[in-house]
């Protein structure tokens, strides 16, 4: 017998009620042994219908399912494979989809998804994200680069394999060159929005997480398409890094916001390509050093 809809939706609603919430969650155990749990989660996650709370809460369940209901301890999935399969090819879409809240959930599950099964088993993955590229929808380039930066972070802190770099080479070859054409079409959007707050605030998200995924595309060796166009990618680095709007100042001027975490960013990309890839970066590094003093010079000793 497979999920019902409606009763899940009522007992995740019901498990946000503290005096429910133990039966609640018990019943709703019961349910994920029945076929299709998690897709019934993820159509209650999809629908406008129920209310926020209840697709949250719906997403935070299917966060945990598949972290324990995945694979097993030798990497064997533990779903019908029918049930991966529709997994994979919702969840993107889906995720891109749905308010920031319920994003960051869906983006757990992706990234348990992504540990077990990128590349080889989810080859597909990263045609997905490309395709899903516009030159002016930040809310969908947001949701895309969120998905990308959960699962090309990973890379940061490993040891060089061949393994590791026959990923990152599959990576690279398909998503390097529709990153860098987003890159200069969010650069065109600040400019063009530069008095709309809200539309300024959200291509700002789309440059700052664009500039993380440099980090992470280049934190194991330098991308060939990273070095054949570095003069270019210098100068917007640059360019941001000495950027001010004040639509984009908080109302705290102790409190960080786009424009901090984004100069943040851009430092981070300075100090990695400083300490590995000085030959190739050396000729960029003067004007950086500049700005860079200029600006600490007008923070001051804050």
């Amino acid at each position: 017998m497979s999920a019902d809809l409606s009763m899940i939706a009522n007992l995740l609603q019901a498990s946000l009620d503290p005096r429910q919430n133990k039966q609640a969650e018990q019943a709703i155990r019961q349910e994920e042994a029945k076929p299709q749990f998690s897709l019934a989660l993820l159509q209650i996650v999809a629908s406008d219908s129920y209310p926020n709370t209840t697709r949250l809460a719906a997403a935070l369940f299917f966060k945990n399912f598949i972290r324990r209901s995945w694979t097993d301890e030798d990497g064997n999935y533990k779903l019908p494979q029918d049930e991966v399969t529709a997994i994979k090819r919702e969840v993107i879409g889906l995720m891109i989809s749905v308010p920031a809240t319920i994003q960051t959930q869906l983006g757990e599950a992706i990234s348990v998804i992504a540990d077990s099964d990128f590349w080889e088993r989810w080859d597909t993955l990263v045609d997905d994200l490309v395709s899903r590229f516009t030159p002016d929808n930040p809310k969908v380039n947001n949701g895309v680069l969120q998905v990308a930066h959960s699962i090309f972070r990973r890379w940061r802190p490993l040891f060089r394999t061949d393994e590791l770099f026959t990923e990152i080479n599959h990576v690279l070859s398909k998503f390097c060159e529709p990153y860098l054409a987003l890159l200069q079409s969010t650069d065109q959007q600040i400019a063009a929005n530069q008095n709309n707050k809200d539309l300024l605030a959200q291509h700002f998200t789309t440059l700052n997480l664009s500039i993380k995924l440099f980090n992470d595309l280049s934190c194991q060796d330098l991308p060939p398409v990273f070095e054949d166009n570095l003069a270019s990618i210098s100068a917007l680095l640059l360019k941001y890094l000495s950027y001010d709007n004040p639509l984009l100042h908080t109302d705290d001027e102790s409190e960080a916001g786009l424009l901090e975490y984004n100069k943040a960013a851009i430092f981070e990309a300075l100090i990695l390509y400083v300490q590995k890839y000085e030959d190739a970066f050396g000729p960029y590094l003067g004007q950086f050093v500049e700005s860079s003093w200029t600006l600490l010079t007008a923070i001051g000793p804050e």
